[in-house]
């Protein structure tokens, strides 16, 4: 993994000139660890062909895997929100609502496909979008997930003291501040192994992480105390499945476009 390529994207993005929404900039410096640990788990997949990431936005983690001679195309709701960087990495960025439209390519098009921090975020019809991602994913191809973990510490003290694992409020105001829905919810390694298995995807492996973070001193304290509890408190779940070959081993959720009803 070479990290000098996160410099040149975060070089460009601190650029004095640079044309690049304040979030965009705050975003990645807030998930330069996660693009880093995403990455590694990546390579260690060994694509040859190519690969698609769904929920593009804000760009970082598509120029990253550009910058890494990997064969990416990105997907994402409304890739003019990130034109400076698509323009900047020479970017291959396609406009598509994945919650309501078909996935604009070919059947087994891709031997490789990154979902991260897109799953809490649907909100319509999610078998669908798993769907779709089985359909362009070549038989045997894997699928890198990463998602909340709904029964991390900072969720379940959430719960506790009677607050929302994901605040409506904070979350659907992100339809506006930055151009798409923010949580949903957040779900358990369970539910998500259950869903990739009902849409053709078989989990071969399911583990649970935390970025260790030591920026103020509540954040040092949750490092710490990630340490002590067993993995499956940790923040992030992250899951690698693959395209089953046998399509007679599962039955898709659904097999045509949603209604626009």
């Amino acid at each position: 993994m070479d990290l000098h390529t996160f410099q040149i994207v975060e070089n460009f993005l601190q650029h004095p000139d640079s044309p690049i929404d304040p979030w965009q900039k705050g975003y990645f410096t807030d998930h330069k660890k996660r693009f880093q640990a995403d990455l590694a788990l990546l390579l260690a997949l060994n694509p040859k062909g190519p690969i698609l990431e769904i929920g593009s936005a804000p760009g970082h983690m598509t120029a990253i895997l550009a910058l890494h001679d990997l064969d990416v195309t990105g997907v994402d709701l409304a890739p003019e929100r990130m034109a400076p960087i698509i323009q900047a990495f020479g970017l291959d960025v396609h406009a598509c609502d994945i919650e309501t439209a078909p996935l604009p390519f070919p059947d087994n098009a891709f031997e490789c496909i990154v979902f991260s921090e897109v799953f809490e975020h649907l909100r319509i019809d999610l078998p669908f979008t798993l769907s779709q991602l089985n359909r362009v994913l070549k038989p045997g191809g894997k699928l890198l997930l990463t998602t909340p973990n709904v029964y991390s510490l900072p969720s379940v003290a959430r719960f506790i003291t009677g607050r929302s694992i994901a605040d409506p409020v904070h979350e659907f105001a992100k339809l506006r501040g930055v151009g798409h829905m923010g949580h949903i919810r957040e779900y358990s390694s369970k539910e998500v192994v259950s869903c990739l298995e009902a849409s053709g995807f078989v989990a071969t492996a399911t583990t649970y992480r935390f970025h260790k973070n030591t920026n103020g001193k509540k954040k040092a304290l949750l490092s710490l105390a990630y340490r002590v509890v067993p993995s499956k408190f940790h923040r992030e779940i992250v899951i690698v499945a693959e395209k089953i070959l046998d399509a007679e081993r599962f039955s898709p959720i659904i097999e045509s476009t949603p209604s626009q009803a």
